[in-house]
């Protein structure tokens, strides 16, 4: 007997990459000051990579503004986005007083004029 299974791409309700539930999801955007040079802009990464260090975030990933048409519910306006993803409340608590994060902040924040954060928990 074969058993033939539908593609994820198949199924928009289903997916191979499906974030469990309780999984939380930090998204931080950051505007850097206007007068950094472009050598600052990529040292600012250097952020990020502290970061990668702490053994409770599950993922990492980072970016710039995605050049998407321009529409009144986008906002290109960031330099960078911070994605992270932690298996709980817990692990982000963590997180959040962890060491290598708080000096890292205290590195990296001259870099910055602003930092807002989006926390989403996955509920399904």
């Amino acid at each position: 007997m074969v058993l033939v299974t539908a593609p994820t791409w198949a199924n928009p309700t289903q997916s191979d990459n499906d974030l469990p539930p309780n999984t939380i999801i930090h998204v931080v955007n950051f505007w850097l000051k206007k007068d950094i040079s472009e050598k600052d802009k990529k040292d600012f990464v250097g952020f990020f990579e502290e970061l990668r260090k702490i053994d409770t975030i599950k993922t990492l990933n980072y970016g710039i503004p995605a050049p998407t048409n321009a529409r009144a519910v986008v906002d290109n306006s960031f330099d960078y986005t911070l994605i992270v993803t932690f298996k709980d409340l817990k692990d982000i608590t963590i997180y959040e007083t962890h060491p290598i994060h708080l000096k890292a902040i205290e590195k990296y924040q001259h870099f910055w004029t602003k930092v807002m954060v989006k926390d989403t928990s996955i509920i399904k």
